[in-house]
């Protein structure tokens, strides 16, 4: 039986961590907007709010799905540190 490794600083959905105080988010090159998740979790999208956009815990997370994204659409994706 397969059991997920869940950690809530690499969930794009869980919000918030008291033990992680960091937050990154990706945000799509040459178009001002960050990346989100759609509502149902199954395909990225552009937002316009920073707080709508994908959360990262950590940077290398973060740098991680950024180049994965980039790798596959072929345009950068940078990460950007959120107050």
């Amino acid at each position: 039986m397969f059991v997920p490794s869940w950690h809530p600083w690499t969930d794009p959905r869980s919000g918030g961590c008291a033990s992680h105080p960091e937050r990154y988010a990706l945000l799509a090159g040459g178009e001002g907007t960050y990346l989100g998740l759609s509502a149902a979790g199954e395909r990225i999208e552009s937002v316009a709010d920073p707080a709508l956009a994908w959360i990262f815990h950590t940077h290398d997370r973060a740098v991680s799905a950024a180049r994965e994204i980039a790798a596959v659409y072929g345009q950068p994706v940078d990460v950007v540190r959120l107050s």
